[in-house]
C-alpha cells in the first residue's frame, strides 16, 4: 500500500465530512464511520510521522465557521472529545485515568446531547456575545439569535467575566410539530437547531423551540483578562476546586444544568458530597460505571431529546491540569457513543458509481424504511469484498443501521431471497463506457481515462470548493454543460461561450453573469490549488505543497524534473515515497497531461507559486524536535505554538524522549519539565520563545 497516498485520501475525506457536518449540516456519514477514518489516519500518522501533514484534520477539530456571520476569537479552550464505543473500554479508561491521577479521583457522567455547541460570554453580569464552536480558535457571532432563547440568561449576578459552554437543542416532540408546519422539512432536530443559529433574521430564529443546557463554566483569574476553569466565588473559601461546584454555581446564576448526572468515585466522602450538591444524581464506585452506561443506553428513548452518548469528565480541576490536553482533545474527558439504531429493509438493487480516478463503489438501493427520524433508501456497500463478507444478494432482507446515528449502512443479511439466492457480483464492464473493470486490492477500477463518467467526475472535482472553488458550477450545472458537449474537460470551462446558456431553462441573465464572474475569479487561485485540482492520482494538496516547498515552485520545474525519468529526484523530497515519485514522473511526462496544462496556462491560471509571508519564514528551527507543555498567555490553544515551530522547519512531538531537543514550558508544566531537565534538554519559556519567533506578525494571538 502507498501509505502516503492513503493518508492524503483520509485527510481529504475527513476535511470534506467536517465541512458537510459543521457548516452545511448535511452529513453524509455518521460519527462512528467518521471516527473509523480518523482512527486509521491517527494510526498511520503514528507509524509514518514523516508523511503527516501539519494541517492534518487529526490536529484540529471540525469547524462550523460560516462567512455569513462575523468571527470572534474564543477566550476559552473549545476542544473535541476522544471517543469510545464499548462499556468495558470506558471502564478501562476510567481505571487508567484514575491511576494516572494518583489520587481518589471522581468522574462526572453527563448526557451527550445531539445539538449545536455554543459558548456564552458575560462581562459585569451582561451577556456580551455568543459564539459557535467554530474551529476552536474562532467562532461565529450568533448573539442575536441566541438572545431569542428564553432559557439563556441575559443578565446574571456575577460581577466578573464569565464564559459558559453549552448545547442548544430541540425536543423531539417540538421538532415534529415544527417540521409539520413548514414547507422545507429538516432531517432531524440537530440540523434544525444548528440551522436556526445561522438564520440571518433573528425573528425567524425566535419561532424555533430552542432549548439549552450548560455544562462548563470558565471564571477569570483575579487581576487577569484570561479565563480558567473554576469559579472565583466571593467568600467561597475552597469553592471552585471541582466540576460539581462549577455546575452548582452556574445553576445558582440561573443557567439550565442537566439534572441527569452520574458521579463515580471510590472515595465514599466524595460520593456523599456529590449527592448533597445534586440529590437526583447517581453516585457509585468506579466499578459500577459499565452497568450505569448500559442502563443509560437502554433508556435513551425515554429522554425527550436526542442524545447520542455520554460524556465522562474528571471532576477535580487540579487533576485536569495535570492530565493536560492534546491538540485535539482533553485527556481528562471521554465521550462514550451509543450503538447505532437499526431497522430492517430489502435490497432492491445495487447501483454502481465510478469516481474520477476510476474507482468503483457499489451503492445499495433499499426498500424505503423509517430509521431515526428519516427515510432510508440508499446505503454504501464499499466494495465487492464487503458484499462477499455479508453474502449479500438482490432481494435479501437486511439489517440497516445509522452508524453514528447519521449514515445508513447494511450490517448483515437477515434472510436470503428465494428468488435470487446468490451473492451480488459487480459487473465485468464499466456501466458508463463498457471497458473491463479490473480489481486492484479490495476495489475495482475502470481504467479507461476517456470514460464519460470519469471525465464528468473530474470536472466536478476541479470546480469543487477545496480546489478551484467555482461556486456557480455545481454538480447539476456541470452535468448539464457536459451533456450539451460544451464542457468536456477543465480547459473548456475557460473557453466555452457562456452566452450559449441564454434561453436554456434555469439560466437567467444574472445567473449567467455570476457564472462568468466565478470562472474569472478562479484564475486567481494559487498554484498549489491549481496543481491539486488537476486531479492526478497521488497529487493531492499536501504533495503539491511539498513540491513547492522544496523548490519545484513552477510547473516548468516539475515537468523538467519528471523528464529526467529518475523517480529518486522526487523521492528525495521528505514525505514523497517511491510510489508517488513514479506517479509524478508518469503524470508530468504524459503528452495529454502536458497538453491539458498548456491549455490551462493559456487560459490564465497560475502555474507558478507566489511567495507568501509564511513561505518567507526562515529555517531557524530546522532539525529541532520540540515538546510543548503547560499553559501560555499568547498561545491559546497550544497548537498555535506548534504551528510557529513547524513553519520554521521544526517538528513537534507529544512526549519527551532522547530525540527531544527543546521543551517549551508554560505555567504548570507538569512531569514533562522534570523529565526534560533529567535528559539535559533545552528548556525555553514563553518570553524566550517569542524572542526566537522573530516574525511576531505571523502569530495568531487570541485577543484578550
Amino acid at each position: 500500500m502507498d501509505y502516503r497516498k492513503r493518508m492524503e485520501f483520509l485527510a481529504g475525506e475527513l476535511l470534506r465530512h467536517q465541512h458537510l457536518y459543521h457548516v452545511l449540516t448535511r452529513p453524509e456519514i455518521g460519527d462512528a464511520e467518521y471516527d473509523r477514518l480518523l482512527d486509521e489516519l491517527l494510526l498511520l500518522e503514528k507509524r509514518f510521522p514523516q508523511f503527516a501533514s501539519p494541517n492534518s484534520p487529526s490536529r484540529r477539530i471540525g469547524s462550523d465557521l460560516d462567512n455569513a456571520f462575523p468571527e470572534r476569537p474564543h477566550a476559552v479552550p473549545v476542544l473535541s472529545l476522544d471517543k469510545l464505543y464499548r462499556p468495558e473500554e470506558l471502564g478501562q479508561w476510567l481505571l487508567k485515568t484514575a491511576a494516572a491521577a494518583g489520587s481518589s479521583v471522581g468522574f462526572a457522567i453527563e448526557e451527550k446531547i445531539d445539538g449545536a455547541s455554543i459558548v456564552l460570554y458575560y462581562d459585569r453580569g451582561e451577556l456580551q456575545y455568543a459564539l459557535t464552536r467554530g474551529n476552536g480558535l474562532l467562532g461565529n457571532d450568533v448573539s442575536d439569535n441566541v438572545r431569542t432563547i428564553s432559557q439563556v440568561p441575559l443578565r446574571i449576578d456575577e460581577p466578573s467575566r464569565l464564559a459558559v459552554r453549552g448545547e442548544i437543542y430541540i425536543k423531539r416532540g417540538d421538532f415534529e410539530r415544527y417540521n409539520s408546519g413548514v414547507a422545507e422539512k429538516y432531517a432531524n432536530p440537530r440540523n434544525l437547531a444548528a440551522g436556526s443559529l445561522r438564520n440571518l433574521k433573528s425573528a425567524l430564529a425566535a419561532r424555533v423551540p430552542l432549548n439549552i443546557f450548560v455544562y462548563e463554566g470558565f471564571f477569570p483569574v483575579p487581576s487577569s483578562g484570561t479565563f480558567r476553569a473554576g469559579p472565583d466565588i466571593p467568600g467561597g473559601g475552597n469553592a471552585g476546586r471541582d466540576h460539581l461546584e462549577i455546575l452548582q454555581r452556574l445553576r445558582e446564576l440561573g443557567f439550565r444544568v442537566n439534572p441527569h448526572l452520574g458521579f463515580f468515585s471510590d472515595d465514599e466522602a466524595k460520593r456523599r458530597r456529590a449527592l448533597q450538591l445534586f440529590p437526583d444524581s447517581t453516585a457509585a464506585p468506579l466499578a459500577a460505571v459499565e452497568e450505569y452506561v448500559r442502563r443509560q443506553a437502554a433508556i435513551r428513548a425515554e429522554v425527550p431529546y436526542d442524545i447520542d452518548g455520554l460524556v465522562v469528565k474528571v471532576v477535580e480541576m487540579d487533576v485536569r491540569q495535570e492530565l493536560g490536553t492534546t491538540a485535539h482533545h482533553p485527556r481528562w474527558a471521554m465521550a462514550y457513543k451509543f450503538d447505532s439504531p437499526q431497522a430492517q429493509s430489502e435490497l432492491l438493487d445495487v447501483q454502481v458509481q465510478v469516481g474520477r480516478n476510476g474507482r468503483v463503489t457499489p451503492v445499495a438501493l433499499l426498500r424505503p424504511v423509517a430509521l431515526s427520524g428519516s427515510t432510508v433508501t440508499r446505503a454504501t456497500l464499499h466494495n465487492q469484498d464487503y458484499i462477499d463478507m455479508l453474502e449479500l444478494g438482490i432481494g435479501d432482507e437486511v439489517s440497516i443501521s445509522k452508524r453514528g446515528d447519521v449514515i445508513p449502512a447494511v450490517e448483515e443479511v437477515l434472510e436470503k431471497s428465494e428468488r435470487h439466492p446468490g451473492i451480488y457480483k459487480l459487473p465485468g464492464q464499466c456501466p458508463f463506457c463498457r471497458s473491463p473493470l479490473l480489481k486492484e486490492g479490495a476495489h475495482h477500477f475502470c481504467k479507461n481515462e476517456a470514460c464519460p463518467e470519469r471525465r464528468r467526475r473530474a470536472l466536478i472535482y476541479f470546480c469543487a470548493k477545496e480546489q478551484m472553488d467555482i461556486e456557480t458550477l455545481g454538480e447539476k450545472t456541470i452535468a448539464f454543460l457536459f451533456a450539451k458537449g460544451w464542457v468536456q474537460s477543465p480547459p473548456d470551462i475557460y473557453s466555452f461561450d457562456a452566452s450559449l446558456l441564454a434561453g436554456e431553462e434555469g439560466f437567467k441573465e444574472k445567473k449567467i453573469a455570476r457564472i462568468r464572474a466565478s470562472i474569472e475569479l478562479s484564475k486567481s487561485r494559487p498554484f498549489a490549488r491549481v496543481l491539486a485540482a488537476l486531479g492526478f492520482e497521488g497529487v493531492a494538496a499536501a504533495v503539491a505543497g511539498d513540491l513547492i516547498a522544496h523548490g519545484l515552485d513552477t510547473i516548468d520545474k516539475i515537468i523538467a524534473a519528471a523528464q529526467k525519468n529518475d523517480w529518486q529526484v522526487f523521492a528525495a523530497i521528505e514525505g514523497i515515497g517511491e510510489t508517488t515519485a513514479r506517479l509524478l514522473i508518469g503524470h508530468f511526462s504524459k503528452p495529454e497531461n502536458l497538453q491539458l496544462i498548456a491549455r490551462l496556462k493559456a487560459a490564465g491560471l497560475k502555474f507558478a507559486a507566489e511567495k507568501t509571508e509564511s513561505e518567507r519564514l526562515n529555517d531557524s528551527f530546522a532539525g529541532q524536535v520540540w515538546v510543548i507543555t503547560g499553559s501560555f498567555a499568547k498561545f491559546i490553544p497550544r497548537s498555535l505554538a506548534a504551528e510557529e515551530i513547524e513553519k520554521r522547519g521544526g517538528r513537534v512531538s507529544e512526549n519527551v524522549s532522547s530525540r527531544t531537543t527543546h521543551l517549551l514550558a508554560g505555567t504548570s508544566p507538569g512531569s514533562k519539565l522534570a523529565k526534560a531537565q533529567k535528559l539535559g534538554i533545552v528548556i525555553v519559556d514563553e518570553s524566550e520563545f517569542l524572542a526566537r519567533v522573530h516574525k511576531n506578525s505571523s502569530l495568531r494571538f487570541v485577543a484578550k
